[in-house]
C-alpha cells in the first residue's frame, strides 16, 4: 500500500518536471525559425525523402538552418530572417534566403520553389542591413 501511494505521488512530480525541463531546454529558437524548419523539412521530404534540419545562431545574433536528407550529398543552407525583414511581402512567418549554391538550385524546384525563397544579390543586400 505504502509504495502505491508513493507511485501516485512519483509519478505526475516526474511528468511535470520532465515537461518543465523540455520547455527550458529546447525551444530556444524563436518561432519563425521553427516554422521554416518545419515548411522546408516538409517541401524537401517530398522531393528528396526523409529530410532533417537544425538550426544554427550566429555569434550576431542571426539564425540559419541545414536541411540535409539521405539522398541530398551537401545540405542545403538558408538564411532565415522574420518576414517584416523581407524586401516584399511574403506569406510565410519567415523570409529565407538561399546561402549556398545547393539551396538555390533546390529552391526553383519541387514544392521548395512554392516558399519564395530569395536566391539573388537582393538578398545578400538583406543580410547586410540586418547585420548593421
Amino acid at each position: 500500500m505504502k509504495i502505491r501511494n508513493i507511485f501516485l505521488y512519483a509519478v505526475p512530480l516526474l511528468l511535470v518536471a520532465g515537461i518543465a525541463y523540455g520547455n527550458f531546454i529546447g525551444g530556444s529558437e524563436p518561432s519563425y525559425v521553427l516554422d521554416a524548419m518545419d515548411s522546408v523539412s516538409n517541401k524537401m521530404s517530398y522531393d528528396h525523402g526523409l529530410t532533417k534540419c537544425k538550426s544554427v545562431q550566429s555569434d550576431n545574433g542571426k539564425w540559419s538552418i541545414s536541411c540535409r536528407s539521405s539522398n541530398t550529398p551537401v545540405a542545403l543552407i538558408f538564411s532565415v530572417l522574420p518576414p517584416e525583414k523581407a524586401p516584399h511581402d511574403v506569406a510565410t512567418p519567415f523570409y529565407l534566403i538561399a546561402d549556398n549554391d545547393v539551396a538555390k538550385k533546390s529552391s526553383r524546384e519541387g514544392l521548395l520553389s512554392f516558399l519564395m525563397i530569395d536566391i539573388n544579390q537582393e538578398a545578400d543586400q538583406v543580410k547586410q542591413l540586418t547585420t548593421n
